[in-house]
């Protein structure tokens, strides 16, 4: 059975230097996303919702390319579940991700 819902949407985020978008239908899967892409859909329990994006993604993108290791590319909407849990940082705006790829520019360790 296909569900869409427009009260549950799924939001963008980057992860280790990919866009994605966990399933806000609670399966745990998450799934990659095409920059701009607006529909959101399930492969593992077809849930298809809309995406939200954040305001500047382009900006984000940029932001986190000029990190050198990929792991350290990650952004989450703010009060996003996963980062929260994790302690992870979240709202993170353009300048503040700048500011963080400056203080760790030289930090090369994997």
């Amino acid at each position: 059975m296909t569900v869409y819902s427009l009260a549950e949407q799924a939001l963008a985020c980057v992860n280790w230097g990919r866009w994605l978008a966990e399933c806000p239908g609670g399966c745990g899967s998450a799934e990659p996303l095409e920059p701009g892409q607006s529909i959101f859909r399930c492969s593992n329990c077809k849930h298809i919702t809309q995406v939200t994006w954040p305001d500047d993604p382009a900006g984000i993108w940029r932001a986190l390319g000029m990190r050198v290791l990929k792991h350290r590319r990650n952004w989450y909407p703010r009060g996003h579940q996963l980062a929260v849990m994790a302690g992870l940082p979240h709202g993170q705006s353009v300048a503040d991700l700048m500011a963080e790829t400056a203080a760790h520019e030289t930090d090369t360790e994997a």
